[in-house]
């Protein structure tokens, strides 16, 4: 009898190739272990790109993670900024990389999100696997970032209480809320605004980890 994990990917699959996109798909970017249990989960929108890259994994991480283990757009492994980005955003919350429930909301890839094919399905398929993943996970801390996934991440979880602030770079905000596994953040896209070691951003970043009980955490 097949584990969760392998009819997830089965299903997944289904979806897929009943969605209309043809340039692959990908869920996690850590190992399927986090399904099991993890403090943090990082959602974004859904993967990017023209193409499918055979080197990297659909389903999840075989080992690692993919914000320090892969090659993204030719650099090195974990060089590229916004996997440095994210990992300093993995360091301020306080867990290790490869413990974050890490992955997209729409596991279909498409060049951006106006692109891909069938978004409403597709996204009410992506709300029914994340519900499904965060129940058994149980984070305490759901991350989400850029104009198109934070309100469509606040949907899923039901975000209440939700408070902003300014990260001092034109209209970009942070925005925290409660939802009933516990605290969530909103972020600009960490691949466009760069806020995390950002002198500028420092106070909205602080100002959010106190907010999420998490401000001894940081070690600051």
């Amino acid at each position: 009898m097949a584990n969760y994990e392998e009819c997830l990917e089965q299903r997944i699959e289904r979806a897929y190739q009943a969605s209309g996109n043809q340039i692959g798909w990908r869920l996690l970017y850590s190992p399927q272990t986090v399904l099991k249990g993890a403090r943090v989960a990082l959602i974004g929108l859904n993967p990017g790109g023209h193409f499918d890259d055979p080197e990297h994994a659909r389903f999840a991480m075989s080992s690692g993670s993919a914000y320090i283990n892969e090659s993204w757009a030719g650099a090195r492994p974990g060089t590229s900024p916004l996997q440095q980005q994210v990992c300093e955003l993995f360091r301020l919350l306080d867990v290790p990389v490869v413990e974050v429930l890490a992955g997209n909301l729409v596991p279909f890839r498409s060049p951006n999100w106006p692109s891909l094919n069938n978004r409403k399905s597709a996204l009410e398929f992506g709300y029914t696997i994340w519900r499904e993943m965060l129940e058994r996970a149980k984070p305490s801390v759901v991350v989400s970032m850029g104009k198109d996934a934070n309100p469509l991440v606040r949907q899923l979880l039901d975000v209440v209480s939700v408070e902003s602030h300014s990260v001092n770079w034109g209209p970009q905000r942070l925005h925290v809320g409660n939802w009933h596994g516990g605290k969530w953040l909103g972020l600009p896209h960490l691949s466009q605004y760069k806020i995390m070691r950002r002198p500028e951003s420092r106070p909205a970043l602080m100002w959010a980890l106190e907010r999420m009980d998490l401000y001894r955490a940081s070690g600051k």
